[in-house]
């Protein structure tokens, strides 16, 4: 039999506007994952895996192979994003524990996909089971980057692997024997990225309920800045059956490997198989003594004495993160990358940038249209007016438009004093016309009705008619 406590707890963070995380936490089965592709993509791919989840091991009594759900809730978002071509591009991140029972023995189960995390407390040492299926965590185990240029590197959250990106996903799968008081962790980056494992481990050490636990995680996340959503599980193994009862008397206990990072890595290049293929199952198993053995690699004891020093007055110790292949495989070099963590989220986005670049361009179109535009019309308008007491035809608009300034084009031989006086207002303020022909017509008529003007002023000669005498008509007498 086996006994489990568990708790939960999950955040928005101070920065972001909705929570991309989704859990799962029965009894039965433990998951969360960390949506990706968008405001509303992200958050529909993490609650589509968690729902197959929820669906998967609620309808039947027996534990479903764990790792067949993983693709089917890998189909089910790649399905949905294919129909509704707005949430193209989702898809998330998966950390999943289970407990199944196998020959008589109860074992956990874990899984992962993305760079979501599944830890393990076990005696005051935690230890990070699962990989991280990023760029980064890639670079770092070929030795290209060192774990300082790491942590700064603007590719550090590039996904290698997700769910709902590819139909063929490649799963990391382990099988653990758990043992009484073990504490296992899972969170999604949000915890990660803002806490160190010395600060996760001086939480976990405390004697206090899971849920309490789960809490504190994410305060301590919320606390170094909350960039991030942050979810967290943490599992207590309170009771399991002795390995006595269950097992041969000559069979040896065993609990999960930590292995050396060269132990990794050989075992590695014999597991690995290629992308779409069966997945890769990890049975990461090695005698309590043979742990000891590792316990006392000069590297890790240094690292211990490093960490007691920064922390002293904790009676905890920290393992390093392990890690694993070395190079990038022809197989996952196949794997679509980079492959933006989310689309809505990080201080430096891709698509955000692109999306200013195109708006800028755009509206730098748009003004040099327009400024062609006011050129094309300034340049091509003309209007009569005065240049001093001279009739002048002008390019431009009267007054000028914009930075454009009317231009002399022709200077008449027509002053002022010969244009009709009710022409001179209009004249002042220029007259426009369409064409220069049609200035020059309208100068034309001025200069017609002016001649008109000058004839009409000119006096007529005077007739001179002779004078005429007085006639003196002369009365006669009778």
């Amino acid at each position: 039999m086996i006994s489990l406590s568990w708790g939960v707890a999950s955040d928005t963070g101070r920065i972001r506007k909705n929570n991309q995380d989704s859990y799962l936490a029965d009894g039965a089965v433990f998951a969360v994952a960390d949506g990706m592709g968008g405001h509303v993509g992200g958050e529909i791919a993490s609650k589509m895996a968690i729902d197959v989840f929820a669906e998967a091991f609620s309808e039947t009594e027996n534990s479903p192979n764990i790792v067949d759900v993983v693709r089917k809730a890998n189909s089910a978002i790649l399905a949905r994003a294919l129909r509704e071509p707005k949430l193209a591009g989702m898809g998330t991140t998966l950390c999943v524990l289970s407990v199944s029972e196998d020959e008589n023995k109860y074992q956990l189960n874990l899984v992962n996909v993305g760079d979501s995390r599944g830890y393990l407390f076990r005696s005051g040492e935690l230890y990070q089971l699962t990989d991280d299926h990023t760029l980064i965590s890639e670079m770092l185990r070929s030795g290209e980057i060192t774990r300082e240029q790491a942590g700064n590197h603007r590719a550090r959250h590039i996904l290698t692997r997700a769910l709902g990106v590819d139909p063929e996903v490649e799963i990391d799968h382990w099988k653990i024997e758990p043992k009484e008081s073990d504490l296992y962790l899972l969170c999604s980056d949000g915890l990660t990225n803002e806490m160190t494992d010395p600060e996760i481990v001086q939480i976990l050490a405390k004697q206090e309920p899971t849920d309490e636990l789960a809490q504190e995680l994410v305060n301590g996340a919320l606390n170094n800045g909350g960039s991030d959503n942050v979810t967290c599980i943490v599992v207590k193994v309170s009771t399991v059956a002795s390995a006595a009862s269950t097992m041969g008397g000559n069979e040896k206990s065993r609990i999960v490997e930590l292995p050396s990072q060269t132990k990794m890595r050989e075992r590695l290049q014999n597991a690995t198989r290629a992308v779409g293929t069966d997945i890769v199952e990890r049975d990461h198993f090695i005698s309590v003594s043979q742990l000891q053995k590792e316990r006392e690699d000069k590297e890790r004891e240094q690292r211990a004495r490093d960490n007691a020093q920064k922390y002293a007055g904790s009676a905890v110790r920290v393992n390093p993160v392990i890690t694993s292949a070395t190079t990038r495989s022809p197989e996952l070099s196949a794997i679509p990358m980079p492959l933006p963590k989310r689309a809505t989220e990080r201080k430096l986005r891709f698509g955000s940038f692109l999306r200013s670049l195109i708006f800028l361009l755009i509206l730098a179109i748009v003004l040099a249209v327009g400024v062609s535009a006011i050129g094309i019309y300034a340049n091509h308008s003309y209007f009569v007016g005065l240049d001093s007491s001279r009739v002048s035809i002008y390019r431009g608009r009267p007054g000028g438009l914009l930075w454009y300034n009317p231009t002399l084009v022709k200077e008449t031989k027509l002053n002022e004093n010969q244009v009709a006086p009710y022409h001179l207002p209009d004249l002042e303020k220029g007259v426009s016309e369409p064409s220069l022909a049609a200035a020059l017509a309208y100068v034309d008529r001025l200069s017609s009705e002016s001649s008109q003007i000058s004839s009409a002023t000119v006096p007529s000669p005077t007739t001179t008619l002779p004078a005429v005498n007085p006639t003196t008509v002369a009365s006669g007498s009778g």
